[in-house]
């Protein structure tokens, strides 16, 4: 039988006031009384009538197949048994199961009508007895199994609230959503989703559903809430689908406002897994179908609110189900399958995925042996999202400390972008590129007007190779000052710059002609906090070194620092301590570079540009990791005056260096850090950690220092307060506790004694609050 798709009814609901449903419930089927409109998302519903003669009035753009659908549905769940009753649908008195009526606009639509239940929604009966969900899970899966081998000409309709299209559905509908917090948690849970569902979806078990048994379509006793479910509204969705979906959907809506929406979880599918047993294979993916589901009701209520905006009924479970998907990403799925399973005495399965010591034992067979590898148990990632990284079984993991993908991973105006780019056109510098001049121009809006000519790179290091060349053709050769523990790349002439490589393992020592200045470290250096002028005094070190190499007859290259030494440990440095340093190098006729390689493009929060916390002009900076969000990008920013002095008549070129596909991406980037208000979030989220990272310090004695500046931050671990001494076991073992509990952090410092953190800049005040309630776990459990 053919009949009219769900896709091709009018977008928006029937326009029916009160005065006409009434006298069409009066000429159809003979009931009169009170009127009142009811919530619907579809169809406009109304009560009419009161006690035993009361029924529910559905004006609706429903094919009549679909109405007949409704109807024997109906009749067959009346016959499943249990506590909970449904409606029976009405003839007219014509004898007919709908009649024609026309709403106020002119629209023809259909009236039927469904014998009114006596009961609460769920949604409205305050908190719930105990054993009340298991109750319900139970009658619903004795509801299901009545719709086992049921046969409808109507069924198969492609609604959209079958969960098998639910990742097509909610893909394609989230750029619905205005909020930027909203969107991000959809697709942080959409990508998880993604992930667990891949290698099984295929398998799951399809038969007919209710598929709509959310708190406001489950009744319970108007007098009694706690004697238990006895009502089912609303089978208007029922339809074939995955038969977990009936559970999960369930599940989803029962979660929302619960203190423990895990615990609610479990005992209402052990209840359900009663009567409508789960197959073990299936039992994990509740939790995540549940998720799915969350994430299609928001993002549907999101496209029928710009048709409808008064609908309020549209928005009931919006906000709460964003806030609910936030929490529930933060939990590992695994473990919620070993409760489900333990509380069901169902043997637990292990995830199908490639065994990741096959994986690292490949990696060491094809890579290079020195290549460093995170965790005492390596982590497989297969997708990123926002804040989170995905293993293959779908565990999602808050990524705090990855600042390459400074906007999110895979933040869809970037990707959209990058696309839309790789499509058109990829080409050298050596063609004129708008594309090029636009991205080049914002990213000198960001920078003092003193920084006015660009150089495009790849990477971090390529930028401070290049700023090499560029002091060279400037200055001449001369000596450099760096920074105790400094990084700045991994060439060989850098690492010739970096303390870190070559004063670490494997490293050949301090080479000639690289002077190297103390750390102003105000934690275990000579001049701590209560050292009002520790800037000038650190600087003067800088001073000392020019001034001996001077002695000896050597002239001045540059000073070269981060301006947050991150390998040195988000050490922030002593106001007035650049300011100082680069008055000395200029001094003596040097450069001065600001390496922002890691903690540029907004990081700070405050600024744009770390340097520009202490208030200084460097000659030059040199730009990486964050700008590309994930993709290689560097630059090098310096004034007209060096530039003039790099252009010898000796072409500078880069093959990949400025190509329009990774300036689109960089462009994007700094776009989406101004739009969403990204360096204001840094800022906020930056100070409340800080001040959370405080308050733990008070309570764990193993916590010795904290600093940082937006969310560039670190943690400084020690074995006792009074020596300072350095505790890389204690950081460690902290590390690898957070790792346990779903967030990934990492060591750094000489000594990797300091864990740090620098996530993602959509890292948000929630994400601090969590991330701190585990770090208070992980030290207390490393002690």
């Amino acid at each position: 039988m053919s009949y009219e798709s769900p896709a091709s009814r009018p977008s928006r609901r029937p326009d029916v006031p009160l005065e006409a449903a009434l006298e069409a419930a009066i000429r159809l089927w003979g009931v009169s009384g009170d009127i009142e409109e009811l919530p619907g998302d579809r169809d406009r519903n109304y009560r009419v009538g009161v006690g035993e003669d009361a029924i529910v009035l559905k004006i609706t753009d429903a094919p009549g197949e679909e109405l007949q659908l409704s109807s024997d549905a109906l009749d067959l769940l009346a016959r499943a048994g249990g506590n909970l009753a449904v409606g029976s649908a009405l003839k007219t008195q014509a004898g007919e199961l709908w009649a024609a009526i026309q709403g106020a606009d002119g629209r023809s639509h259909k009236a039927w009508a469904v014998r009114w239940l006596e009961g609460v929604p769920l949604a409205h009966a305050g908190s719930r007895a105990p054993g009340l969900s298991a109750q319900l899970g139970e009658e619903l899966g004795r509801a299901r199994v009545a719709l086992d081998g049921w046969e409808h000409p109507a069924l198969d309709r492609g609604l959209k609230w079958d969960l098998r299209r639910g990742l097509e559905v909610a893909w394609a509908g989230e750029e619905s959503l205005k909020l930027p917090h909203e969107r991000r948690v959809i697709r942080e849970a959409l990508a998880g989703v993604e992930v667990a569902l891949a290698p099984c979806a295929s398998s799951l078990r399809v038969g007919v559903i209710h598929g709509d048994a959310n708190d406001h379509n489950i009744l319970v006793g108007e007098c009694d809430p706690a004697a238990g479910p006895c009502g089912l509204l609303d089978v208007g969705d029922i339809d074939r689908s995955w038969i977990l979906a009936e559970v999960s959907i369930a599940a989803a809506y029962l979660m929302l406002g619960e203190e423990d929406p895990i615990a609610a979880l479990i005992e209402f599918v052990t209840g359900y897994h009663r009567t409508d047993p789960i197959p073990k294979q299936e039992l994990g993916l509740v939790f995540d179908l549940a998720k799915l589901r969350l994430c299609v009701s928001v993002v549907v209520a999101a496209e029928q609110r710009a048709e409808e905006p008064e609908n309020e009924y549209l928005s009931v479970t919006s906000q709460s189900a964003v806030a609910l998907l936030a929490v529930l990403q933060r939990i590992d799925r695994g473990a919620v399958h070993a409760q489900l399973a333990s509380a069901c005495g169902l043997e637990l399965c292990a995830p199908v995925t490639l065994e990741s010591e096959a994986l690292l034992g490949r990696r060491r067979a094809s890579l290079g042996p020195n290549l460093s590898i995170s965790y005492e148990e390596p982590l497989e990632v297969v997708r990123g999202e926002g804040r989170y990284l995905f293993e293959p079984c779908g565990r999602s993991y808050l990524d705090a400390v990855n600042n390459v993908p400074q906007v999110g991973h895979c933040h869809p105006r970037v990707v959209e972008r990058a696309s839309a780019q790789m499509a058109t056109l990829n080409t050298n510098t050596r063609y004129l590129s708008d594309v090029r001049m636009s991205f080049v121009e914002r990213l000198l809006s960001t920078l003092p007007p003193a920084l006015e000519v660009v150089y495009l790179v790849n990477s971090g290091s390529e930028a401070n190779e290049l700023a090499r060349r560029l002091v060279k053709a400037h200055v001449g050769e001369g000596d450099w000052v760096v920074l105790d523990a400094g990084y700045h790349g991994n060439t060989d002439a850098l690492v010739e710059l970096s303390p870190y490589k070559f004063g670490g393992a494997g490293g050949a020592g301090c080479p000639e002609g690289v002077l190297v200045a103390e750390l102003p470290d105000r934690h275990r250096g000579r001049w701590g906090y209560e050292v009002d002028d520790a800037g000038k005094r650190y600087a003067e070190d800088v001073l000392r070194l020019l001034d001996e190499s001077a002695a000896r007859g050597r002239s001045a290259a540059a000073f070269i620092a981060e301006s947050i030494p991150g390998c040195g440990g988000q050490l922030v440095l002593p106001d007035g301590y650049l300011a100082a340093c680069y008055a000395a190098v200029h001094s003596k006729g040097g450069l001065a570079i600001a390496d922002e390689v890691q903690v540029g493009c907004g990081r700070v929060g405050s600024h744009w540009w770390a340097f520009e916390t202490q208030g200084v002009v460097p000659d030059i900076v040199t730009i990486g990791k964050p700008l590309g969000g994930g993709h290689p990008i560097g630059a090098v920013v310096t004034t007209r005056a060096v530039a003039d002095s790099f252009d010898s008549g000796m072409e500078y070129f880069n093959t990949f260096g400025g190509n329009p596909v990774s300036c689109a991406i960089a462009d994007e980037v700094l776009r989406v850090i101004e739009d969403e208000g990204l360096r204001e979030n840094a800022l906020k989220t930056g100070a409340a950690m800080l001040e959370g990272l405080a308050e733990l310090s008070s309570r764990h004695e193993g916590i010795g220092d904290v600093r940082g500046l937006g969310l560039y931050l670190g943690i400084a671990c020690v074995e006792d307060r009074a020596s300072k001494c350095p505790a890389p076991g204690l950081a460690s073992a902290v590390v690898e506790g957070m790792r346990a509990r779903g967030v990934l952090l990492s060591t750094d410092g000489m000594d990797h004694d300091v864990v740090k953190m620098k996530p993602p800049l959509v890292f948000g005040p929630s994400d601090a609050v969590h991330v701190l309630c585990m770090l208070d776990e992980a030290f207390e459990d490393a002690k």
